[in-house]
Order: C-alpha cells, then sequence, then structure tokens
C-alpha cells in the first residue's frame, strides 16, 4: 500500500498528483490523503479548511447593511445568489416585502448567475467568452463584474439600464448556440459509471444542485418551494437522472442552462409590465432585526444555500450561520472516490461542482 496525498501543502515525500483542467479549486485547494494498493484508491481521508476566512465571525462585527457587500465573497462564481440568500432572510426576520419589480430583476440576476458559474466548470474553451460577455451584463446591471454588490434589504440598489434587454438576449443566443457543444465535449466513455453517489448517501450528506439531482434528488427550490415569483413562470422541469455519476452530474448541470435561459426570456415580460415601479424600500437610517431566529435558502448554481440567523435585536446578528452547498457536497465526494483510479480523480472531483471558498467559508 502506498498513501498519497492530493491537493496543495505537500511535506517532504509526498507524492503530488497533478489533477488536472478538471480541477475546481483553481483559486485555493484542499487535501485529500489517500491509501491506494497500485493505482486503485483504497481510502480517502480529506483536509479542507485551507481557505477558511471566518466568514461568519466577521457577519457578527457588521450591520446588516455591510453584511450585504461582505457575504457575496465566499462563493466567487455565485457571489449574487449569497447577496440574495442575505437579503431574503433579513426580510423573513424583520417583515418587509420587497416592490414586484424587485424580485423580478432578482430572479433575473440570479439565473445569469446560474449560467456564468455553471458554464465556469465544463471543459470547453468556449465558455471563457461566454462568461465574459455575462460579466459585462453583470457591470451594465449592477457597475461590478465580479461582487456585484447590487441586492439590497427590500429590494435592489437600482433599476435596470435601458439596453438591459437586448444584452440578456444576446447571451441567451450565444448560450444556445454552445449549449449542443458542450454536451458533447462531454466524454461519455470517461464519465458514465464514475464516482456513483448513491440516493440514500445524496440524502445522508444533504447534497443539493446538479449533485443531488444526479442521484434522483427533487430538491430545486424554484419548483418545490414558494421561492421568488418562480411559480409565476410556466417552464418544463428538467428531468431527473438516476444514475448517480460524474456524466449524470454534468447532464444535470448542462440541462440547468436550457432552463435558464428560458427563465430570463420569460421574466422580461414582467419586468415590462412593471416599468416604473419601485425597486427598492425606504429603510430607517438604522436598521436592526427583531429579537428572534429566522432560517431561509436561497437556490444557487451549486445547491442550496442556507442562512440562519440569530438576533437580539441590535443593529449586527448575534450569529448568522451559513449552510454552504459546498461543503455538504464535498462531504458526498469522498466515498464516491474509493475505488477509483488515480488518474479518473480529476473528473470525479470536477464533478461535484465544488468552490473552495464556499467549502470553507
Amino acid at each position: 500500500m502506498r498513501k498519497l496525498i492530493a491537493g496543495v501543502g505537500l511535506a517532504p515525500g509526498e507524492l503530488r498528483i497533478d489533477l488536472g483542467e478538471f480541477h475546481p479549486s483553481a483559486q485555493g485547494g484542499f487535501q485529500l490523503h489517500l491509501t491506494v494498493e497500485g493505482d486503485t484508491i483504497m481510502h480517502v481521508e480529506p483536509r479542507i479548511g485551507f481557505m477558511h476566512r471566518g466568514a461568519e465571525k466577521l457577519f457578527e462585527v457588521r450591520d446588516y447593511r455591510q453584511i450585504m457587500m461582505l457575504a457575496n465573497r465566499h462563493d466567487w462564481y455565485a457571489p449574487f445568489t449569497s447577496e440574495l440568500g442575505v437579503a431574503l432572510t433579513l426580510e423573513a426576520a424583520m417583515g418587509i416585502h420587497p416592490p414586484e419589480r424587485a424580485t423580478w430583476i432578482r430572479m433575473l440576476l440570479a439565473e445569469f448567475t446560474r449560467i456564468s458559474a455553471l458554464i465556469a466548470f465544463m471543459p470547453d474553451p468556449k465558455t471563457i467568452r461566454l462568461r465574459n460577455v455575462i460579466a459585462n451584463f453583470l457591470e451594465l446591471v449592477t457597475g461590478n463584474r465580479v461582487h456585484p454588490m447590487f441586492a439590497r434589504i427590500g429590494g435592489v440598489a437600482h433599476d435596470l439600464p435601458a439596453h438591459a434587454e437586448n444584452a440578456s438576449q444576446l447571451i441567451i443566443t450565444e448560450l444556445r448556440t454552445i449549449l449542443p457543444q458542450l454536451i458533447s465535449s462531454l466524454n461519455a466513455d470517461e464519465l458514465r459509471g464514475l464516482a456513483f453517489l448513491a440516493p440514500s448517501d445524496a440524502i445522508s450528506f444533504g447534497t443539493s444542485g446538479p449533485v443531488a439531482w444526479a442521484s434522483g434528488l427533487d430538491n430545486d427550490l424554484r419548483f418545490t418551494d414558494h421561492y421568488l415569483n418562480y411559480g409565476e413562470l410556466g417552464f418544463t422541469k428538467p428531468p431527473l437522472y438516476h444514475d448517480g455519476d460524474a456524466y449524470s452530474r454534468f447532464m444535470a448541470a448542462l440541462d440547468q442552462l436550457a432552463l435558464s435561459s428560458a427563465l430570463i426570456e420569460q421574466v422580461w415580460p414582467h419586468l415590462k409590465s412593471t416599468q416604473g415601479q419601485e425597486v427598492n424600500v425606504v429603510l430607517p437610517k438604522v436598521v436592526r432585526a427583531p429579537e428572534g431566529n429566522t432560517y431561509h435558502w436561497a437556490d444557487g448554481p451549486t445547491g442550496i444555500n442556507g442562512w440562519y440567523l440569530v438576533s437580539a435585536g441590535d443593529k449586527t446578528p448575534w450569529r448568522l450561520k451559513l449552510r454552504s452547498a459546498s461543503f455538504n457536497n464535498f462531504q458526498a465526494l469522498v466515498p464516491t472516490l474509493v475505488g477509483l483510479q488515480l488518474d479518473q480523480l480529476p473528473a470525479a472531483i470536477g464533478s461535484m461542482f465544488l468552490v473552495i471558498g464556499d467549502l470553507d467559508r
């Protein structure tokens, strides 16, 4: 038997394994201590926390407006989703109902964020240009390319610019052009049957997003919960997969690209019908959440992010706990690796759509 380490932070004598182009943690890293026989993985010991920045403790020393600006840092692929999750949690705690137009704008940005995040995990260089185009759109709407800082308690920062719809349609057109190529670029022979995740394990580890849907779980908040205004849209629900392998996870993610493009097109008529309406509510100078506990969640590209707020009635939270999708999905990764060959490791890890900042927080 040999013991190997895959990741960062090697000690003398340890063997580095190049995880290749599928590796999702280019901005950081985690370690997998592997026990192997020949080239077969027999045991996996994960080590995380190398990018832990104490986000939850930082929330406790910032007021509720400042938290909105900090919450978009841990998941750099889907920053707006985190802003949205905090906003929904605080609004639920304070009894605030955002204007209807603000909700439609939030949905528009959430779906563009979903597209941008998921294509980042696809092994095709065509996605680089599309992600840049989406970043341009986010800059047009919010003023920022990476960290939007656009959600507000009770709405959004400001209304959409005049040319947003045209820019939106150009993105959808380009996405639909390259989507068949993204599907064909997947190596089905390599990915089918790889890193199997049983439905029972998917449930036990609390997985969500494409990882869960590939194992037959039906926990998309847009379909199963009264989430934003998705219930007012008419769309066909993507099929669930039951093979639980890497190929199914990638296909579940690609299905979301087609769904998001359809949802975006259906959002625009509602934005036109609410033209001229308010996009936020007037708040007092000092915002305080009433004493008590509140839990809310947001459906992101890689899964469900839950926010648990404990307030003592002050202008800062007593506790704000983040349940991140990557943390649960990473735990589900470990048992799927046992029995794989070493050269299958990069594809298996890539199929879990992990964001290291979201994992470590």
